[in-house]
């Protein structure tokens, strides 16, 4: 299984294939996940669109692959952008990823491209007080 060195280097492969014409906000997600015992990575981009309503963010497209792949849950989550700043996931990401990830302790991992930031947190602290049929 690839460790978390590895998975950030995945996401820097990857940042550049992001589609944001329009913002030049290039995002990349890894969610790490389970499928019969056997822990998985999908890897997905933001997909902008003219109309930016109808974007889709880089978390829920690496959540869409998950799910495609047969993932039930999601046990962390990393993000990367070309901003200088780690960007975190929006708040309909975050209720996304709410939906799949069970573990309110599970990690959230946000860094910048060059590397040289980073900002770590959990589910829970990213939404508190979560919506969810429970």
């Amino acid at each position: 299984m690839p460790n978390k060195q590895e998975i950030i280097q995945g996401l820097k492969q990857r940042l550049t294939f992001s589609h944001s014409p329009y913002s030049g906000v290039q995002v990349v997600a890894a969610v790490v996940y389970e499928v019969e015992g056997k822990e998985c990575i999908a890897y997905g981009v933001n997909v902008e669109n003219v109309s930016y309503g109808l974007t889709v963010c880089a978390e829920r497209s690496a959540i869409s692959m998950a799910v495609t792949n047969g993932m039930t849950s999601i046990t962390a989550l990393y993000v990367m952008s070309n901003q200088s700043d780690p960007i975190s996931p929006c708040g309909a990401c975050r209720q996304v990823v709410t939906e799949f990830m069970q573990d309110e302790q599970a990690p959230v991992l946000c860094v910048n491209e060059a590397l040289n930031k980073e900002w770590k947190s959990t589910l829970g602290h990213l939404l508190p007080n979560r919506f969810d049929l429970s």
